[in-house]
């Protein structure tokens, strides 16, 4: 639009001429439209307004332009000139036209002066055959009661108080505001023909909160936006959001929120959503600076308590006198939870008599009066089921007490109380029976947080200190031995964990390939992580050391560093008291490595030196190697090529001497790279390939993928992309069996790039795009920013200029101030590539 320079061809009369003028002006004409569109999407009525002016005069009967004028008139709050545009409009062009404008020119003033949203034509559209997300789970078929709450909603949305962008339901735990919730939320579905999101943001809970980005990310996934364009920046993140949802109509579910900063990027801009958020806090700063409505969720009045209790209870026993069912309901406190264990536990007691059980109950709920904590209304309610467990299910639930994790399954607690797998199934399946637990999938269950907590109480109050100690230790050593099988399969190259216990009478699962190994570890990640701030807490030092490096080399492959360092560091406290020289030198080494991974080398130098002065002082040889070794490496990121290449051939004779397959095999692919970087590509070579053989004596799958994405990247140099080709596809193929996401990414971006370089651009560009979704996943910014650098050097090859100058831009501020060698070699390109765009000219 900027390029229009007047009225195209308007030196010539021809009719060829007219045809392409009148051409070329309704695409100038549907450009506005399309931008006008945008600006009302976004959320910019007044400037809408603005562009229309003058096209409502040039074009007084266009309908797309009129209905775009009433959408805006109605967005900005002036209904009455709406309606009068409308009328006048209709009346004009029933004169001019002959005939009546499209029915749905009205439609929009009366849905605009409803809803206050734009009208549906100018809605963003959702991709073409994908369906509407509906998130929302199922709700409980016999809900009852909060119709207040219910209606109080209804209004919300209806209109009938001034629309906040969301609500809070808040109210104490077990009052049932997450099965409002849900109840109403289902209810409302026709009233969101976008869609319906939800999320447990576990604020309140054994797992740690959900961060605002993870929730953005859930969000955005549910409404079709493609991983490799998830943004990786939180304000992009967040942008995206706010841009997939203007001029939708969608209904945000966000559940269990611990306080507003959670919730708060997670409110869309556009009044065409609504949040519904459920907190057992009141969310204050909501309330006061977004104005946010807070609705208190109440405990149920004793006619709905009632027949709730009535309709549970009927099922085994037929009718009961109401006056004893009110007697029992009574005892709930109004609290549904609490009405449901109760219902359960009377229905499961056919033969007692109901005078019998509220005897029983209100003898203990005599002491849980107003002036008790909310965990105390419901404490007696969740005793008098658990002594109504079998031996055996009770025997699990107070063990479940000293359970670090929110969810378990059966081999786990089977470790936890000492019993075959089966039979802990069986005990779990009764605690579900029971309410106790819920299913979580297929094979996990999971504890609620407040009956988790009463667990704790009775594992504090029931199980012996002895037994308690025996427990934890069982647990510990499961967790222990079931991570160090893993690794077996999953990270062969790195050194076992020295000092493992014998499994005595611990069961640990062992993996015959690397597909459930690494599922186990994805299931087990946060209860691992949880496992070793249990044994710090209970002083077993040498597990608090040993399982965060049993895990570090399969964990280290999702490049999600946050929990690996605090584990880490609990280990290093740990390992210095235990006063074990190997399990702190290992630890130490595992840390620099981790920094490394960060990109932190200042760090990472700061733990391989302490690592090395530990081994040194135990006498530890291959420890002293790594140290060194990983040292030497820092030097040769730095650039110290000449140096660094003696110190690696007096690492590789001492490896050769102490017989450290992995050490050889290491060394010789930085051997490599440190020939290829002093220009002796032969050596490079040599020293590759004479890597790869080790790593395939040793039979490390993932050493020969790294050795094969450094001789791929060396024969692209070489200018032979064919050979690198082949070489990334060797590694890819050893990444589809098991998960090493930073390296796999490395792989795509040589193999587009090499596409790039004989002519494959459509495959170029799958490769290439795949690696900036790994790197965004991943939180790798060198990853991320390699990734998009290929990838508009693909696009510039296949024409597409401007896109291929945003992701130079977008690589160069993910890239920062990066001072790294590769982070400078990568700005060389990009500088090419946009050099490249310019040259090739508009």
């Amino acid at each position: 639009m900027r390029l229009w320079r007047g009225e195209p061809l308007a030196e010539l009369h021809t009719g060829p001429a007219e045809h392409l003028r009148r051409e070329m002006q309704e695409k100038l004409l549907g450009a506005h439209r399309l931008l006008i569109e945008s600006e009302l999407v976004i959320g910019r009525p007044h400037v809408a307004l603005t562009r229309l002016e003058p096209l409502m005069s040039a074009h007084p009967l266009d309908e797309s332009l009129a209905r775009l004028w009433v959408a805006a008139l109605h967005a900005v709050g002036r209904e009455h000139e709406a309606e009068s545009f409308v009328t006048g409009f209709t009346a004009r062009y029933r004169k001019q036209m002959r005939g009546l404008p499209a029915p749905d020119l009205t439609g929009t003033s009366v849905a605009g002066r409803r809803t206050g949203v734009v009208h549906d034509d100018v809605r963003r559209p959702r991709a073409a055959g994908s369906a509407p997300p509906r998130q929302v789970p199922r709700g409980v078929p016999d809900f009852v009661g909060h119709e207040d709450v219910l209606a109080e909603l209804d209004r919300v949305v209806s209109g009938g108080v001034e629309r906040p962008g969301a609500v809070v339901l808040t109210g104490m735990p077990g009052v049932g505001k997450t099965t409002l919730a849900v109840h109403w939320a289902r209810r409302q579905q026709d009233g969101f023909p976008d869609g319906q999101l939800f999320l447990n943001a576990e604020g309140h809970g054994a797992l740690p909160p959900v961060r605002p980005e993870e929730g953005l990310r859930h969000f955005l996934a549910a409404l079709g936006v493609p991983t490799d364009q998830m943004p990786a920046d939180p304000a992009q993140r967040l942008a995206r959001y706010n841009e997939e949802l203007a001029g939708r109509r969608v209904l945000v579910v966000v559940d269990n929120v611990r306080d507003s900063e959670q919730v708060r990027p997670l409110i869309p801009m556009t009044d065409t959503c609504l949040v519904v958020i459920t907190s057992r806090v009141r969310l204050k700063g909501l309330t006061i600076r977004e104005g946010v409505q807070t609705i208190t969720v109440p405990p149920l009045p004793e006619a709905q308590q009632t027949g709730l209790l009535a309709r549970i209870v009927r099922s085994t026993r037929g009718e009961v006198q109401p006056a004893l069912v009110e007697s029992l309901a009574r005892l709930s406190g109004g609290l549904p939870l609490a009405l449901r264990i109760i219902g359960e536990h009377v229905a499961a007691r056919p033969r007692a008599a109901i005078t019998d059980l509220v005897e029983e109950l209100a003898n203990r709920l005599l002491d849980c009066d107003g002036d008790e904590t909310d965990d105390a209304s419901l404490r007696t309610v969740f005793a008098w089921s658990y002594q109504a467990l079998a031996p055996e299910a009770a025997r699990l639930f107070r063990h479940l007490g000293l359970f670090p994790g929110a969810t378990i399954d059966a081999a786990a607690a089977g470790a936890l109380i000492d019993r075959e797998r089966t039979g802990a199934e069986r005990a779990l399946n009764t605690l579900a029976r029971a309410h106790l637990i819920n299913h979580d999938d297929a094979r996990r269950y999971r504890l609620h947080d407040l009956i988790h907590k009463y667990a704790v109480e009775r594992a504090h109050h029931d199980v012996p200190h002895d037994e308690r100690g025996l427990a934890v230790r069982r647990l510990l050593d499961w967790y222990l031995l079931t991570a160090a099988n893993a690794a077996k399969v999953l990270a062969p190259d790195y050194p076992p964990v020295p000092g493992l216990p014998e499994p005595g009478p611990v069961r640990p699962l062992s993996f015959p390939v690397d597909r459930d190994a690494m599922k186990w570890c994805e299931a087990e990640r946060a209860n691992l992580y949880a496992s070793v701030r249990l044994a710090a807490e209970h002083a077993l030092h040498r597990r608090a050391w040993q399982l965060p490096n049993a895990i570090h080399g399969i964990f280290d492959r999702f490049g999600r560093q946050d929990d690996t360092l605090a584990a880490l560091y609990l280990a290093l406290d740990a390992a210095t008291t235990d006063g074990h020289d190997l399990g702190r030198a290992g630890t130490l080494i595992n840390l620099g490595a981790t920094y490394f991974a960060l990109h932190d080398h200042r760090r990472a130098a700061e733990f391989f030196e302490q690592g090395l002065r530990v081994a040194r002082a135990g006498g530890i040889v291959e420890a002293q190697m790594a140290c060194l070794h990983n040292l030497a490496y820092l030097h040769h990121m730095a650039g110290e090529v000449a140096l660094v290449l003696q110190i690696y051939d007096e690492i590789l004779a001492t490896c050769r001497a102490i017989g450290s397959v992995v050490g050889q095999a290491t060394v010789l692919a930085h051997l490599g790279d440190a020939h290829w970087e002093s220009g002796s590509y032969e050596r490079a070579t040599a020293a590759y390939l004479e890597a790869l053989a080790v790593w395939e004596q040793a039979g490390s799958t993932r050493g020969q993928a790294h050795v094969h994405v450094r001789l791929a990247a060396l024969h692209l140099e070489q200018g032979r992309p064919v050979t690198a080709l082949d070489h990334c596809q060797s590694a890819l193929d050893i990444y589809r069996h098991t998960t090493d996401e930073a390296s796999r990414c490395r792989a795509l971006v040589t193999a587009a790039d090499a596409r790039r370089q004989i002519g494959e651009l459509s495959s170029a560009l799958r490769d290439a795009s795949a690696a900036v979704a790994i790197g965004d996943e991943i939180g790798d910014p060198l990853c991320r920013a390699s990734a998009l650098c290929v990838l508009a050097d693909i696009q510039l090859a296949a024409g597409h200029r401007q896109t291929a100058y945003t992701g130079c831009l977008e690589a160069q501020i993910i890239l920062g101030d990066n001072a790294s060698r590769e982070a400078v070699a990568l700005r060389q390109r990009l500088y090419a590539i946009a050099a490249g765009v310019s040259e090739r000219g508009p």
